[in-house]
């Protein structure tokens, strides 16, 4: 009897160190939703399980923005990064009357990355502000799950936006050359 019980314990015991348990797993963002006529960003979870992810919102205002979307329908998913000054305009001037301008200085240069994830299926679109200290794991999770995840750079952007303007300028060339014949 105890050697039945010990087998059965000790079978119990490698199915469960043996099986995987598939559980979500939660990161702490802040999801851009509308404000009236302007856009907010407010605290929410990102909760990635299997086959989809939920932005789950913390304040009840904002209940109603919560997404879910499956990972087989997201048509994009593009990560950037923007940088900011630490200390705003206003926020240098008090910091340097309070502590005085020499050493309010090297905070004037000091940028600060805030980390986006846009994500887009065909009907819907989300844009998360993620934490550096996540941006990293949520990337990898995505990938994981077999998203491409494309990362935007802001030289790409710049030269994107002169290909596109230096084509408008050479069309109109040729347009305004036609209508002189």
């Amino acid at each position: 009897m105890k050697k039945r019980l010990v087998t059965g314990l000790m079978t119990l015991v490698f199915l469960i160190t043996t099986t995987p348990i598939i559980l979500a797993t939660d990161y702490d963002v802040e999801l851009v939703v509308p404000d009236g006529k302007k856009s907010k960003e407010t605290d929410a979870v990102l909760r990635i399980n299997e086959e989809n992810f939920q932005l789950i919102i913390e304040k009840t205002r904002f209940k109603e923005h919560e997404k879910q979307f499956a990972f087989a329908n997201l048509k994009v998913a593009d990560y950037s990064y923007s940088k900011k000054p630490m200390l705003s305009g206003g926020g240098a001037i008090a910091t340097a009357l309070l502590v005085g301008f020499i050493f309010a200085l090297p905070f004037l240069f000091i940028k600060k990355k805030n980390h986006w994830m846009t994500v887009q299926t065909e009907k819907e679109f989300a844009v998360i502000k993620m934490d550096k200290s996540n941006y990293r794991a949520i990337i990898a999770e995505f990938e994981t799950h077999g998203v491409k995840v494309n990362e935007v750079k802001e030289d790409e952007v710049k030269k994107d936006k002169k290909d596109k303007s230096e084509e408008n300028e050479e069309s109109g060339k040729y347009e305004a050359s036609d209508s002189s014949r």
